[in-house]
C-alpha cells in the first residue's frame, strides 16, 4: 500500500542566456531557456521489502525502478542488477521500524549525490526528520558519511545482500529531472550547508579552477592552459582531496570556480549568490547542461568556451587562444 504527498508542484523555468553568449553557439543553449520541471513527492509505503538498492511491494507486485535507478540505466540492466539482488538475497529477514530513501543507482558519484540525492532529502518535511536515511552497504563511503554527518541526518547503513522489512518508508520521487533544476530545491540545500558555517564578510577573491587532469577527461594541452591559469591568479585544486568543511569555506570565498565539465564545479552549490562559473564544455556538445542549469537556479553568472576537439581516449585539446579571450570576458 502506499500514499503520495505531492510536495513541490509542476513549475516553468525560465533562464537567462550564458553572459558571454554568442549568437553561433544557440543551438548549445536555446532547448535549455525554458524548462517544464515536474511536481515530486513522496510515497509512504506501508512494509516494503529491499534488498540493497531494490524495493518490493510484493503484494502489489511494484518494483519502484524509477525511484531507484538512474533514468538513463536500459531495462536489460535494471533487470540484471534487481535478479541479482533476489539470488543474492541472503536467508531471513530483518524488520525495521520506519525510514526513507534518496538515492538511485547512480548517487555514488559526487555530483549526482549532491544534484539527485540531497536535493531529494530536501522533499522530507519536518514532521519526518526523526526518520533516519536508509543507505544501501555500497554507500558507506567516507565523504557520504562525512555529508550526514556534518548536517545531523540520522542514517541507516543496510547490510550488502540482507533483506529489510520497513514498516513505513517514505520514498522520494526525483527532486527535478537530472540536470533541470527546481530553484526553491537547490537554495534551500546550498543554505543548509552555508547555515553552519560561521558567517564572515571576506570578499569573494578566489579564482579556483576544478583539477581533473589526474582522474578523467584530461586536457591534451593542459601545459598551455595552466599557464594562462596563472596569468590570471587561479588556483588548480583538487577539490576531491578537500573535506567537506574546507570545501565549504573556499568556495563560499570564491569569485570565479573554472573547470572542465566535470562534478567538481558541482561544489558551485556552496558558492554565494552573484559569483561566476567559468565550464569549458565538450566540443559541439548541446547535451550537457546541468551546470549551466544549475548556475542559472543559484543565482550564479554562467561564462563558457568550447574545447577545440572531440575527447578522444581521455583528451581533449583547448585552443588557448579561445580560452584566454573567454576567461577575460568571465574576470
Amino acid at each position: 500500500m502506499s500514499n503520495k504527498l505531492i510536495i513541490f508542484e509542476q513549475l516553468e523555468v525560465d533562464r537567462k542566456k550564458p553572459i558571454n553568449f554568442k549568437e553561433e553557439d544557440a543551438h548549445l543553449f536555446q532547448h535549455e531557456l525554458k524548462k517544464i520541471i515536474p511536481e515530486s513527492y513522496l510515497l509512504e509505503l506501508t512494509q516494503p521489502v529491499i534488498i540493497n538498492n531494490s524495493i518490493f511491494d510484493l503484494k502489489n507486485f511494484n518494483f519502484y525502478f524509477k525511484h531507484t535507478f538512474y533514468r538513463s540505466h536500459s531495462i536489460s540492466k535494471i533487470a540484471k542488477d534487481t535478479l541479482k539482488n533476489i539470488i543474492n538475497a541472503k536467508k531471513g529477514i530483518k524488520n525495521l521500524d520506519k525510514g526513507v530513501w534518496i538515492v538511485n543507482s547512480k548517487s555514488r558519484n559526487f555530483g549526482h549525490f549532491i544534484i539527485d540525492a540531497m536535493c531529494r532529502l530536501m522533499l522530507i518535511p519536518d514532521s519526518y526528520n526523526n526518520y533516519p536515511v536508509l543507505l544501501p552497504s555500497s554507500f558507506n563511503i567516507n565523504w557520504i558519511i562525512e555529508i550526514f554527518d556534518y548536517l545531523g541526518i540520522k542514517y541507516f547503513l543496510l547490510e550488502n545482500n540482507k533483506k529489510y522489512r520497513v514498516n513505513e518508508l517514505i520514498l522520494t520521487s526525483d527532486a527535478h529531472p537530472s540536470g533541470n533544476f527546481n530553484p526553491d530545491i537547490v537554495n534551500n540545500l546550498r543554505n543548509i550547508f552555508l547555515d553552519k558555517i560561521e558567517k564572515n564578510t571576506d570578499k569573494k577573491e578566489n579564482r579556483i579552477w576544478a583539477y581533473r587532469e589526474h582522474i578523467s577527461r584530461a586536457v591534451g594541452n593542459f601545459e598551455q592552459i595552466e599557464k594562462i591559469l596563472n596569468k590570471y591568479n587561479f588556483q588548480l585544486v583538487k577539490t576531491e582531496q578537500l573535506n567537506l568543511v574546507e570545501k565549504i569555506n573556499l568556495f563560499k570565498n570564491t569569485e570565479v570556480l573554472a573547470g572542465t565539465h566535470s562534478s567538481g564545479l558541482v561544489n558551485m552549490i556552496f558558492m554565494s549568490k552573484g559569483s561566476k562559473l567559468f565550464e569549458v564544455r565538450d566540443y559541439k556538445d548541446s547535451h550537457k547542461n546541468a551546470l549551466f542549469s544549475l548556475a542559472s537556479a543559484l543565482g550564479i553568472d554562467y561564462f563558457y568556451t568550447e574545447r577545440s576537439e572531440s575527447l578522444i581516449d581521455g583528451d581533449g585539446n583547448i585552443d588557448p587562444i579561445r580560452f584566454e579571450h573567454s576567461l577575460i570576458e568571465c574576470l
